[in-house]
């Protein structure tokens, strides 16, 4: 039974003048049912959207309410539905009639809501297109590739390296350890590399997920790159000036275990060259060991392999910053990524737990495991931020205790605190959000100048009157 809704002018006029864009669309009552396919099928494809049909266009009609121009009744819609309905695969989509309060005649408008969907959807021309901003784009056979591949259907891992010979891969030392250490009775590499389809039954050819587990240096055979890279600034700021780049820089390449495990040798060692304050004095910043790991596993497991780039590793005074190539896979968004749970690259994950000592042998709570481990330190919560492109992971080294506290102690234990001291121990952005913090903390008697004649960055501060050390 269709959902027909009553609203008022304040909810009319919101949908007449909304600004179009990647989860909005409105369209006039005048298209054809048809049409109704490039709107849904680009919200599917991308993150879903609501379209509204049944409101004219400002350049037809400048006065918001007048744009209401809906259908006498919502028989007329359903060719509208039946075009979506008609679909193959199908659309997840609900939908509802909206009429005006205090209207004499009724005119219905049809509120559709569709749902992201994790399979790809095309019109019945055949057009398969995405939501970007206001416009629903057509994409090229190669670009369908790639939302297939973040949308979970096909995998990079499986694609095949035709100009590569198996040889090499197939006798090399890592793929004959791997097979000694698991209780098969089988262990002839070639036979399991045909079982596994790491290569392919007819032409031999390796998959790209045999060269990223078992080639002595993937990054010699896969096309793209697929190392990890690290690099340090001394700096805190979120903007980033090259000259802070230090020469602290390191590119681990080989296959996907020892990598991992090299990468976290090598990350802790950087980490242990940024010397900061902390309460204790100088020293380097401490991060939770389970955290950097599972971070920088997830990193290198769940990245995409179609896009050529490295996981970049990013260590600044007051964070670390994990860049995996491409988008979330599947259903999985920023802020469903602590439940929900999808593997990109299924042949991969699950091939490295059967070692001994598998990198990922808690396989599905990782991100958990990262904000438990961060909370139980005394930090703030890690973000999650995805630009289309690659997903950050940032460990904050920011203590969630009170700013007054940690700033009254120090004092307490080192006598006074500088702006370069309290950014490091409150591990900030900026030294402009240390002048705020010191400037209440002044106001309110908790703190003061140790001499009124210092400025900038030669001021000391001391326990104000009243506080005694």
């Amino acid at each position: 039974m269709s959902m027909i809704v009553m609203i008022g002018d304040e909810e009319v006029l919101d949908l007449c003048q909304q600004q179009e864009n990647d989860y909005f669309d409105r369209k006039s009552a005048r298209m054809k049912p048809s049409q109704v396919q490039d709107a849904a099928v680009g919200f599917a494809n991308a993150e879903g959207g609501t379209l509204v049909i049944g409101i004219e266009d400002i350049a037809k009609e400048e006065v918001p309410l007048k744009r209401w121009v809906g259908k006498k009744s919502i028989e007329e819609y359903n060719g509208f539905i039946q075009s979506l309905s008609g679909l193959n695969p199908g659309i997840d989509f609900s939908h509802r009639f909206l009429f005006r309060d205090g209207t004499l005649t009724r005119d219905y408008v049809l509120e559709i809501v569709i749902r992201k969907s994790l399979k790809v959807h095309e019109t019945a021309s055949g057009d398969v297109l995405i939501r970007r901003g206001a416009s629903n784009i057509k994409l090229p056979a190669a670009k369908v590739q790639e939302l297939m591949r973040a949308k979970g259907i096909i995998s990079e891992e499986d694609t095949l390296l035709t100009t590569v010979a198996p040889d090499p891969i197939i006798d090399g030392l890592p793929l004959r350890n791997f097979l000694s250490s698991l209780s098969v009775t089988n262990k002839d590499p070639l036979a399991f590399s045909l079982q596994e389809r790491l290569i392919d039954a007819k032409s031999y050819a390796p998959t790209i997920a045999s060269a990223l587990l078992f080639s002595e240096n993937p990054s010699a055979v896969v096309p793209r790159q697929c190392a990890v890279k690290i690099v340090r600034y001394d700096s805190s700021h979120e903007e980033i000036e090259r000259d802070h780049l230090t020469d602290d820089r390191h590119t681990i390449e080989g296959p996907l275990k020892q990598q991992i495990e090299l990468a976290f040798i090598t990350l802790k060692e950087v980490i242990s060259r940024c010397i900061c304050w902390s309460m204790e004095g100088l020293s380097a910043p401490t991060y939770p060991d389970e955290a950097l790991y599972e971070v920088l596993v997830n990193s290198v497991l769940h990245r995409d392999y179609a896009v050529s780039d490295n996981v970049l590793i990013s260590v600044y005074r007051n964070r670390v910053e994990f860049r995996s190539p491409g988008r979330l896979p599947g259903f999985v968004t920023t802020k469903n990524i602590l439940d929900a749970r999808f593997s990109r690259n299924p042949k991969l994950v699950r091939l490295l737990s059967k070692y001994p000592n598998a990198p990922n042998k808690d396989l599905g709570e990782g991100i958990n495991t990262v904000v438990e481990r961060m909370r139980k330190a005394g930090f703030i919560d890690p973000s999650f931020i995805e630009d289309g492109v690659s997903l950050s992971v940032t460990l904050h080294r920011e203590p969630k205790g009170e700013f007054a506290t940690i700033i009254t102690n120090f004092i307490k234990q080192h006598r006074k605190i500088t702006n370069r001291q309290a950014l490091d121990l409150l591990a900030l952005d900026s030294a402009e959000q240390i002048t705020s913090i010191f400037s209440r903390l002044r106001d309110q008697g908790i703190i003061a100048r140790e001499d009124e004649t210092q400025t900038g960055i030669r001021v000391k501060w001391v326990l104000g009157k009243g506080k005694k050390v």
